[in-house]
């Protein structure tokens, strides 16, 4: 199964932001999670459409199960 990690953040104007990450570790913690959301927030590097990301507001960890067909 495949685990995907989306982090909303807040933004200078307000708004939310979301950024996911594929390919994060099944057991990946809360804890984890928050400490990359602060890094994130505190190197400053993204620039959304929405302004600069300024807080968190949620995350997930997301689970991808995919059953593939042979139709051919």
């Amino acid at each position: 199964m495949e685990f995907t990690l989306s982090m909303t953040f807040t933004t200078s104007n307000g708004d939310k932001s979301t950024i996911s990450i594929e390919g994060v570790k099944e057991n990946l913690t809360q804890a984890e999670a928050s400490t990359l959301m602060d890094t994130i927030i505190e190197k400053d590097i993204f620039l959304t459409k929405n302004g600069t990301l300024t807080g968190k507001y949620s995350a997930q960890l997301v689970q991808k199960q995919v059953t593939k067909f042979n139709v051919a």
